[in-house]
């Protein structure tokens, strides 16, 4: 069972990528008109949920919304436990448009068991049927649907066993990374598979697993669309990230890193900060008090509430 959402650690407790950054803002790793990509640290959800409220603007989107100032349209999302790329559209008509292409996507996971058995076989496919989530409210179903994921056992060994894999999904169903690989015996490090297990095994060899998915999204390419250009972004690995595969698995750490420096670089730099007179002009607008009364009772609601972001709103619409 994945942990509830108030058990999940924080982001600051997991992904170390930008250190610098505010606890309310996002990296912006590229931009254009009317999008955007940005890193997706692991341990932030990708939208408001109840049991989030103590942790109110922490979500992906809300800390995108904050760094963008602006209506955001998230085109695809990844698993609160996960890291990497996600990509922003600034209105709905680009949303649909990058909905609608076939975006390719590239991750890199860390794997249980040492993966020799399938060193010589290369780039291969798994196509084993898989059921999507199931709807809320309603019964599963018995319907498999068609998946496809093309998997590589790049580097691997023993004592401890363990392995690091690329994976490219050709179709979007639910956990479908995870629970391919679970399918060959290559459970991703951090999955609930034998979860107790894993961990007493790894602890056995003195190494104290990470409370996350070991699963990166290292890469998107987006055709080009009517609404924009041909998008291909990258991200190496978090460094936490990084220094466990180098610290657990010395092995074949180096010929890793030798072989993908790209992946094991440093954090790619965020797009530069605003002009001194974009920042001037930012905060005389949010230094500007509410143009009527009931916009001054809203406000002040919300700064004496500022745990109960919905009560607060609807009482400002009952007045």
């Amino acid at each position: 069972m994945p942990p509830s959402p108030s058990d999940m650690p924080t982001v600051e407790e997991l992904d170390d990528s930008y250190p610098d950054l505010g606890r309310r803002e996002v990296a912006i790793l590229a931009k254009g008109e009317n999008w955007a990509v940005v890193y997706n640290p692991s341990g932030a959800a990708a939208h408001w949920h109840r049991d989030f409220s103590e942790k109110e603007g922490f979500t992906l989107l809300g800390r995108a919304k904050r760094t963008l100032r602006r209506k955001l349209h998230l085109v695809g999302r990844l698993e609160r436990s996960v890291s990497g790329l996600s990509l922003l559209a600034f209105d709905p008509e680009t949303a649909e448009a990058l909905q609608s292409v076939n975006a390719s996507k590239v991750y890199y996971a860390l794997c249980r068991n040492s993966g020799e058995a399938f060193f010589d076989q290369g780039r291969f496919a798994i196509t084993r049927p898989l059921r999507d989530k199931k709807p809320f409210g309603k019964k599963h179903g018995d319907g498999m649907k068609e998946s496809h994921t093309d998997v590589e056992v790049l580097f691997g060994g023993k004592d401890p066993n363990g392995c690091l894999i690329r994976a490219e999904p050709k179709t979007g169903r639910y956990h479908q990374i995870r629970r391919h690989l679970r399918n060959i015996s290559l459970p991703i490090l951090g999955d609930g598979y034998c979860k107790r297990k894993t961990r007493e095994y790894y602890e056995s060899f003195g190494i104290q697993l990470p409370r996350r998915v070991l699963l990166h999204l290292y890469s998107i390419r987006v055709p080009a669309t009517g609404k924009t250009p041909e998008l291909y972004v990258t991200c190496p690995l978090p460094p936490k990230f990084q220094r466990f595969i180098r610290d657990s698995f010395p092995s074949w750490a180096a010929k890793a890193e030798a072989a993908l420096p790209e992946l094991f670089a440093a954090p790619k730099v965020r797009l530069p900060p605003m002009a001194a007179s974009q920042v001037l002009e930012r905060q005389r607008q949010h230094a500007r008090p509410p143009s009527s009364p009931w916009l001054r009772f809203k406000d002040w609601l919300r700064r004496r509430f500022p745990s109960r972001r919905k009560e607060a709103a609807s009482l400002a619409r009952h007045w």
